[in-house]
């Protein structure tokens, strides 16, 4: 392995594995390395001391055959490796004590990805499918056989942990929902994709390919916000936007009492005439948004709002004052129905 510094320049060959060196991490500290390869070693080195030179501190023979992915913990706190089968390791001050063995794949294991709340570990295998497990204890969370027709070459999760992509050998790219496991998204291509990452703004892919090619997908489209914040984006929008403009579901016995308080605490401050700059939510495309909005932007000024809330008002007044002619007439109606019935009682006696 070779260690270069920011600027690029070389820092350090590092030398210990028997065989070719297939995958390497870095600790999100960036005081440890952990690297695996053919002979089935996993190398930990820890950051520059005297001599400003990377030393080896521990070696990991738990794999009995070759080791194809290696990833920290977000938190830095585990470590997991792939070959036949999945190691999970306690991770602290640079030594690394096995946890669990995760089984269940009946096929080699080519990537891992941590969700960045550190709760799951995706696998992607030979033999085509994606596992979610739970690294606290070991479990399986959730199988998805099939996810590709050939192996799955790549998995990894946004960093706001809202979706997993993977690329397989089938010559697509998936987009998952984190949370639901649903398939977003099918990328299809022409050509393979053997390694993929997303940027730290969980806007784009970056994807190397059989082509020669190193490729930029957008993804930000299939970044939906989790159900939890749809309430609060609902209370966003009401002070960003025209509240006229903005459809919230229509209340049913499932509604939630956040969503119907969000809903009136939008139209209070609304109505209050906040000076909410509508920018701030320029970035959501209207297949972002839980509710259904017009394009029309809205800013207030104090005049227009002197003026909005006239004009409201004056509506506000014309029901009543229709309403009350209404209620006039009614009145008038039944005076004069009494009047006949009483007529009609005389005429009978």
């Amino acid at each position: 392995m070779k260690v270069f510094s920011p600027s690029f320049e070389l820092v350090q060959t590092l030398v210990g594995h028997d065989c070719a060196v297939r995958c390497v991490t870095v600790s999100p500290s960036g005081s440890h390395l952990a690297s695996c390869g053919d002979d089935g070693k996993v190398m930990i080195w820890s950051e520059p001391g005297e001599g400003d030179e990377w030393a080896r501190v521990q070696v990991l023979e738990d794999h009995t055959d070759r080791i194809y992915a290696v990833c920290f913990s977000p938190d830095g706190k585990q470590l997991a490796t792939g070959g036949d089968d999945i190691n999970v390791y306690s991770f602290n001050d640079g030594s690394a004590i096995l946890a669990h063995t995760l089984e269940g794949h009946t096929d080699s294991i080519n990537s891992l990805s941590f969700s960045p709340d550190c709760k799951l570990l995706c696998s992607g295998s030979w033999d085509k499918s994606i596992k979610f497990w739970n690294p606290a204890d070991g479990s399986l969370v959730k199988s998805i056989d099939q996810a590709h027709t050939n192996a799955v070459n790549s998995v990894s999760y946004s960093p706001n942990g809202r979706i997993l992509v993977s690329a397989g050998w089938d010559e697509t790219m998936k987009i998952w929902d984190a949370e639901t496991f649903e398939l977003k998204h099918t990328f299809e291509q022409e050509f393979k994709t053997n390694q993929l990452t997303i940027t730290a703004d969980s806007n784009y892919i970056v994807s190397a390919n059989s082509d020669k090619t190193v490729r930029i997908t957008s993804c930000r489209e299939f970044n939906f916000l989790p159900s939890c914040l749809t309430p609060i984006l609902n209370l966003i929008l009401h002070i960003v936007y025209k509240w006229e403009f903005v459809s919230f579901p229509k209340h049913t016995d499932d509604t939630s009492t956040l969503e119907e308080v969000m809903k009136n605490l939008g139209e209070l401050v609304h109505n209050g005439g906040y000076n909410v700059a509508s920018e701030i939510l320029s970035f959501l495309s209207p297949a972002h948004l839980p509710v259904q909005i017009t394009p029309t932007r809205w800013k207030r000024d104090p005049e227009s709002l002197i003026v909005f809330m006239r004009t409201k008002i004056a509506a506000k007044d014309s029901v009543i004052s229709k309403q009350r002619s209404e209620l006039a007439n009614a009145t008038r109606k039944v005076a004069e129905l009494e009047a006949e019935l009483e007529e009609q009682i005389e005429g009978d006696y």
